[in-house]
């Protein structure tokens, strides 16, 4: 994960330059903005689009609850941490769900834990957004005289058959005129050329099995096998390892 933006807006400068000292100690965050003023920060806000705002509530112009609210209906994602020396907005700060909630005099130890549920949140939500788009994912194949479009999760495997190519879902099979290659090229990274006429949904093997000189790969609820061949099985196992791994 790149470094998170983070913009600090009080209108004490003190408060400012603590925050900054203890933040630069943290290679992970990084800080795009300063801002003493509730406009100021919403201005901010909308220019920098940062993924984490330190903010006090008793600023000029426009208090920090209610340029929070400004700034969470254009970025309804956005980590708001409030430091502030009054604890009687903590209710209101979380029913806009606030990240944290932290009452001045500030401490280096709850900042930093502060800020580490704030990362863990935004990456949270990138990974539901990764998987959210991966399922919204279609293969796209010329099949007679159309076009289908299947979800590239739903799919076990392609197959080399004669001169055709065949897409196995658990229970369907597609024929088109196009190639293997043409194919794999349109799939996902977890998709992998197991054998010279074999394309495998690595994320659905959930057992393999020698043959002789070659090995079948089983997938999750379906009877179907796909070939492996010998100089890939290696290249193969690790793969999934990895896959498991990241999830």
């Amino acid at each position: 994960m790149d470094s998170l933006k983070i913009i600090i807006a009080d209108d004490n400068v003190s408060s400012r330059t603590l925050l900054c000292h203890f933040i630069h100690l943290l290679p992970q965050y990084k800080i795009v903005g300063e801002a003493a003023s509730g406009e100021d920060f919403v201005q901010l806000v909308l220019k920098e689009k940062p993924d984490i705002v330190l903010v006090d509530i008793n600023m000029p112009d426009l208090n920090g609850m209610e340029a929070v609210k400004l700034c969470k209906q254009l970025l309804p994602t956005l980590q708001v941490i409030f430091i502030t020396g009054y604890d009687e907005f903590a209710v209101e700060a979380f029913e806009i769900s606030a990240t944290d909630y932290i009452v001045k005099p500030i401490e280096r130890t709850r900042l930093f834990n502060a800020l580490e549920k704030a990362r863990r949140l935004i990456q949270l939500s990138n990974q539901t957004n990764l998987s959210i788009k991966a399922k919204n994912k279609r293969l796209g194949i010329k099949s007679q005289n159309s076009i289908l479009f299947l979800p590239m999760e739903d799919i076990l495997f392609a197959e080399k058959e004669n001169r055709k190519t065949v897409v196995h879902t658990s229970h369907e099979r597609y024929e088109t005129t196009e190639t293997l290659n043409e194919i794999e090229n349109k799939l996902d990274d977890y998709f992998f050329k197991t054998h010279r006429s074999y394309i495998v949904n690595l994320e659905k093997i959930v057992k393999i099995e020698p043959a002789g000189e070659t090995y079948l790969a089983y997938f999750i609820d379906s009877n179907k096998f796909a070939y492996i061949s010998k100089l890939k099985i290696n290249e193969v196992q690790r793969k999934i390892l990895n896959i498991h791994k990241i999830k």
